[in-house]
């Protein structure tokens, strides 16, 4: 299991909280879900980057874009920063963003810290057409429950190489302000 965690805090610094990805696996419901570790470790990445070393990351500071608003990627972001339910969360239209396809949107993310912002995208290769296919048809109520066992093998698969990669060798980044 991974051991990375973050360090996040509230009312001006009084109360740190660290989270895990076991954190967001329970606060999502599902365990092994590829969008859920590929939002952690998108977001544990650009906070080291972007927090001042050795502070927590103030959760009213973090902002979160993305091109695929897939349900792991939302409750990731909402866990750590809080981002959906204090509208620090976007939805980026797909138009012009250089990235590759998900099963709806784009793999791009944009995690910002107060002035501060990473922009994110995963490295073609890193999603299958076969993965896609499988999604789509799930998202759109039309798997059969043996077209869903190999979604839920495809996102573990995602898990399985989002948690034993180097974040480097998956993801594109560039590091703006």
């Amino acid at each position: 299991m991974l051991n990375e965690e973050i360090k996040v805090t509230e009312n001006g610094g009084k109360t740190v909280t660290v989270l895990t990805l076991e954190d967001c696996e329970k606060y999502h419901g599902l365990k092994r879900c590829g969008g859920l570790a590929l939002c952690f470790r998108v977001m544990k990445f650009a906070l080291d980057r972007l927090v001042p070393e050795g502070e927590a990351a103030r959760r009213k500071l973090i902002t979160f874009k993305t091109a695929f608003d897939g349900p792991g990627i939302t409750d990731s972001a909402e866990l750590i920063g809080r981002c959906v339910t204090r509208k620090r969360f976007m939805a980026l239209p797909t138009d012009g963003i250089e990235a590759p396809e998900c099963i709806w949107g784009k793999l791009y993310f944009e995690v910002g810290y107060g002035k501060k912002l990473m922009k994110t995208s995963v490295r073609d290769g890193i999603i299958s057409p076969e993965f896609l296919a499988a999604g789509r048809k799930f998202y759109s109520g039309t798997a059969t429950p043996q077209e869903t066992e190999i979604w839920i093998g495809f996102k573990g698969k995602l898990y399985d190489a989002v948690v034993n990669s180097k974040l480097e060798d998956i993801l594109k980044t560039e590091i703006v302000g």
